[in-house]
């Protein structure tokens, strides 16, 4: 009997083995069937009914915007992408979610922005209460009318591009100096933020140089909060103790993100006790409407990675489809000629008076955002524990919905059968129905409601302001026509690089204005 005991009990362990074995098949098998048919009346990709490979395919392949949009063309506006998750570009419905008083929610897509693990900031915030308050208190500083040197900050910065690119990229004849645009205008856009948050730039410019290498940190750190926006298992990982410390940045590093926090913390440490700096600046506006000092380090950083890093992208976009079209080069620079010689500027930096009341520039801004967007990130909102009906069907509570917002701003419903195309013509040419209806569609890129974008209104003003000076001062072609830039998908924004020009300095004024 003692021999035989351990054969039994070996025969026993086996059964049992193969009893869990089969519990956790059958387990997982009913999982994905009740995952499947929680969502079945919205069609998708096959793969994405009962995993989320779909959508990490696309993250792996870097083309989830074209990827969210084909999906929507071939699904219908709500279409599946994950166990339980839809995409959709209906206007309608992105706009409803974000209402002030919809009961839609922030999904744990925003979780995966955070960079300090014990302090959302705004964007990361999903406690709605809070975000509302930090909302309220972060809108003065964010419209500039609390600023009232934010023009002149910009100004100032342009000076600096400007003296740059005359010193170091001007190109007469065969003597050819290139300028990589796609990194200036990152130290311009990053220049520019810092000095209006706190009335100093960080100096990437006057240096012209990666500053402790933060483009460079950024630039490979974006893809690891995307896959944790994506991934919320990855971003709870990431909190685990001991681990944090290792992958999170710090405000005691000495580049990329955390050389950005420890910046944010200094110029936020200026406004104490025992040095106070009182200043009219977002910060002084941030401060004075309530934040706590570790509020104001965090919100502070965010502006300046956000801000520069979507605006960038507009600033590079714009540049590139204007010189990339003769038609359009030749009317914009005539607009700027009668412009700059009705009101010579006191300044070489065209005032934003005068850029305002340039339309066709105006066009190209809107029609440059529209087809390639600075920001295209899911940004999933989650439905009510009640539930929904959407389009006739009834969505679960605890579903998350994102932005298509590729799909939204090529719908050839809205912008025409030429949306893929860049005309910015259409904004002027348009009834003024028409326009306010593309105006709808396309304000969505800033999101809407109270998930609107709050640095829109610099954002606009830095782009104006920047391009009527660039092209009412320079003549601006591609080193390259053939390979005009390096562009990746990465964290729902765009990281582009390589994007040679050659500058030279405008001919005179009248032969422009020439017939």
């Amino acid at each position: 009997m003692s021999a035989g005991t351990p054969m039994a009990g070996k025969g026993i362990t086996a059964h049992v083995t193969g009893l869990l074995a089969l519990a956790l098949i059958a387990y997982l098998a009913v999982d994905r069937v009740r995952s499947y048919y929680r969502l079945r009346e919205f069609r998708g990709p096959w793969l994405a009914v009962t995993s989320k490979l779909w959508i990490l395919k696309c993250l792996y392949y870097k083309n989830t915007h074209w990827e969210l949009k084909r999906v929507c063309e071939e699904y219908g506006h709500v279409a599946r992408i994950g166990p339980n998750d839809l995409v959709t570009d209906d206007p309608d419905l992105l706009i409803k979610m974000s209402a002030v008083r919809s009961p839609y929610s922030k999904s744990e897509f925003y979780s995966g922005t955070q960079f300090d693990l014990e302090l959302n900031h705004v964007f990361s915030e999903r406690d709605e209460k809070r975000h509302l308050e930090l909302r309220r208190r972060l809108t003065p500083g964010y419209s500039g009318k609390e600023n009232p040197y934010l023009e002149e900050s910009v100004d100032n910065r342009i000076l600096d591009l400007m003296q740059l690119i005359d010193k170091e990229h001007i190109s007469v004849g065969s003597d050819m100096k290139p300028m990589d645009f796609a990194r200036v205008a990152q130290y311009f856009t990053l220049d520019v933020i810092s000095d209006v948050a706190f009335g100093e730039p960080i100096g990437f410019l006057v240096r012209n140089e990666d500053v402790n290498g933060y483009c460079h940190v950024v630039e490979k750190a974006l893809p690891a909060f995307e896959w944790a926006a994506a991934l919320p298992m990855v971003n709870q990982l990431v909190r685990l103790p001991g681990l944090n410390k290792l992958v999170m940045p710090s405000p005691e590093d000495k580049s990329g993100v955390g050389m950005i926090m420890g910046f944010a913390k200094d110029m936020v440490s200026r406004r104490f006790e025992p040095h106070k700096i009182d200043r009219k600046d977002m910060l002084g506006s941030f401060l004075q409407h309530g934040l706590s000092r570790r509020e104001a380090e965090t919100e502070a950083t965010l502006q300046i990675m956000a801000g520069s890093d979507t605006t960038v992208t507009a600033l590079r976009a714009t540049v590139l489809f204007i010189i990339t079209n003769p038609l359009i080069y030749t009317k914009l620079q005539r607009e700027l000629a009668t412009a700059t010689a009705n009101s010579p500027p006191t300044s070489p930096v065209v005032p934003d008076s005068t850029a305002k009341s340039l339309p066709y520039l105006l066009a190209c801004i809107r029609e440059s955002l529209r087809l390639w967007p600075p920001s295209f990130g899911l940004m999933q909102k989650v439905v009510p524990p009640e539930g929904d009906t959407i389009h006739g069907r009834f969505v679960p509570g605890g579903t998350r919905i994102g932005h298509c917002t590729w799909g939204v701003l090529r719908h050839k419903g809205t912008f025409g059968l030429d949306a893929h195309v860049y005309r910015p013509e259409r904004w002027l040419e348009a009834s003024e129905e028409k326009v306010a209806e593309m105006t709808r569609a396309a304000d969505l890129l800033f999101g809407s409601g109270r998930y609107a974008c709050l640095g829109k209104t610099v954002a606009f003003l830095e782009l104006r302001k920047c391009l009527a000076t660039l092209f009412a001062r320079y003549d601006i072609t591609l080193v390259d026509p053939t390979n005009p830039w390096k562009s990746v998908a990465a964290n729902g924004m765009f990281l582009q690089s390589d994007m040679w020009l050659r500058i030279e300095k405008r001919v005179d004024a009248e032969a422009l204005r020439g017939e």
